[in-house]
C-alpha cells in the first residue's frame, strides 16, 4: 500500500491530479480554520467542488488566480469553472509538487490573428512559418 492509501486526505494534492489538468466547478468557498505546517491555526478559503470529494485550501497565489478568473468576492465564486493543474514550486530550497489554478480556456495558445489563422490549414500555416532562410557560415 502507498502512504496516501493508508492516510487518505480530504484535501487535494498535486499527486491526486495524476499529472493532468482537470476542470472543476466551484460549489462554495468558505473561510475555514486549518492548521499550518507549524501547527498554528490560520483561516484559509477552502474550495469545495461540484461532484468532488476533496477540497482545495487556497494559498495566496491560488487565491489571486481564482480571484482573477471569478472576481475578488468569494460569494461570487460558486458556479464558476476553473482548471487545476500540477506544477512545481520551490519550498525550503527544494522543488515541490503543487497545484495551480488557471482559467479553463488558457489551455490553448492564442494566435496573433485568430480570423486569419482559422482560414489556413494547420499544415500549410506551419510550412509557411518554417521556410525562413537560416544563414550558415
Amino acid at each position: 500500500m502507498k502512504r496516501d492509501e493508508v492516510f487518505p486526505s480530504k484535501y487535494l494534492k498535486a499527486a491526486d491530479l495524476n499529472g493532468k489538468a482537470i476542470c472543476v466547478t466551484i460549489e462554495k468557498a468558505p473561510l475555514e480554520v486549518l492548521k499550518n505546517p507549524e501547527g498554528k491555526q490560520e483561516a484559509k478559503t477552502v474550495l469545495h467542488f461540484v461532484k468532488g470529494t476533496k477540497m482545495l485550501p487556497l494559498n495566496r497565489v491560488n487565491w489571486d488566480s481564482v480571484a482573477e478568473i471569478c472576481g475578488d468576492d468569494t460569494e461570487e465564486w460558486p458556479g464558476k469553472k476553473i482548471e487545476l493543474f500540477p506544477w512545481t514550486t520551490e519550498m525550503k530550497g527544494k522543488p515541490t509538487p503543487c497545484i495551480r489554478v488557471r482559467a479553463p480556456e488558457q489551455r490553448e495558445f492564442p494566435t496573433a490573428n485568430p480570423k486569419k489563422a482559422a482560414k489556413k490549414p494547420a499544415a500549410q500555416s506551419l510550412a509557411n512559418e518554417m521556410d525562413d532562410e537560416i544563414p550558415f557560415k
